[in-house]
């Protein structure tokens, strides 16, 4: 489990000192998560025996798809230190419209899967311009510009969607070894991002800002810079899930992104990310997103409707919050 964590600057920049330190506190945190998701799945199948099915496992692999993506993301700007990047629905939507809007003017794919990344990587830029410059809270910053631009979306289009017999909605919709190919991008980037962050000096940089800016500039880390790239990386994989919604989904609405809100934040926090910023494991996502996503398929077994789904998410979120408040407090004495 690679779980980053640090106080101090000296021991975020050594190599694989965060994995050390947190080593076990990682390990624990993912045997509840992976205990919990166990359980649920034990008494689903009890309740249901139809549950234990393919078509299970592919439905909810296809809502991890999405959340998880965009969950490394929201965990990158928490460890280092932005807390919560509330623009996140906006930035999905908007790279999935332009997305849409290139493919109906037979732009080539590849094309367009670098320009929905790019819008992401505009949009994450431009919310670390208002943080830095005006010197305002990334909370407040990333919440009204998802209002502002929600609200521009709606002036311009009602619903979009990617060509249906395009390529592009053919690979959204297919299947790899058993599961849904948007399924392993997530995969993929949950992996590679959690090997690299502790890895590399500039994952050490963002380690060290969210555990303790001060002390990181007196070591010659910008502030600035971290933030600037921080959330253009994190607004450039919130460009790469709006490419992988626009590929898998029907026609979407510019509210359509707000739905992830809630399971993306629960993951990231589930998953060990201190909303102080300088510790939590990107790896685990894929155990904490994996459990969430099970919840609503879980519900609809039980005969629940689709609004207990938010019910559940809201109490996880406030147990996960909860538990990074007791961790927090933990590491202060």
């Amino acid at each position: 489990m690679t779980d980053v964590a640090t106080t101090t600057p000296e021991t975020t920049l050594s190599r694989g000192a965060a994995f050390r330190a947190n080593l076990p506190a990682g390990w624990g945190t993912a045997a509840v998560v992976a205990g919990a998701w166990v359980l649920l799945i034990i008494v689903s199948g009890i309740h249901r025996a139809d549950f234990l099915s393919h078509q299970t496992v592919l439905a909810i692999s296809f809502t991890m798809a999405i959340v998880g993506v965009l969950a490394v993301a929201q965990a990158l700007v928490g460890i280092s230190g932005g807390i919560l990047d509330l623009s996140q629905p906006t930035g999905l939507i908007m790279s999935a419209a332009i997305v849409a809007w290139l493919l109906e003017r037979n732009v080539p794919t590849a094309v367009v899967v670098v320009a929905g990344i790019l819008v992401g990587a505009v949009w994450g830029f431009a919310n670390a311009t208002i943080v830095v410059v005006a010197k305002l809270n990334p909370i407040i910053v990333t919440l009204a510009t998802n209002f502002i631009g929600g609200a521009v979306m709606f002036l311009v289009y009602q619903n979009a969607q990617a060509p249906l017999n395009s390529s592009f909605s053919a690979f959204g919709r297919g299947y790899f070894l058993g599961l849904p190919n948007i399924w392993w991008p997530m995969v993929i980037l949950i992996l590679v991002v959690g090997y690299f962050l502790p890895r590399t000096r500039y994952g050490r940089h963002m380690i060290a800002v969210g555990g303790n800016r001060f002390a990181a500039q007196t070591r010659g880390i910008s502030l600035k810079k971290t933030r600037f790239a921080v959330f253009s990386i994190a607004g450039a994989i919130t460009g790469g899930a709006g490419v992988l919604f626009a590929c898998s989904n029907g026609p979407f609405a510019p509210t359509a992104g707000a739905t992830f809100q809630l399971p993306v934040i629960a993951s990231v926090i589930l998953a060990g990310c201190s909303l102080a910023g300088g510790r939590g494991s990107i790896w685990l996502i894929l155990l904490s997103v994996g459990f969430l996503s099970t919840v609503p398929t879980s519900l609809v077994f039980f005969g629940l409707n689709s609004n207990w789904q938010q019910v559940f998410q809201g109490m996880i979120l406030i147990v996960a919050v909860s538990i990074d408040g007791w961790r927090a407090r933990r590491l202060l004495k």
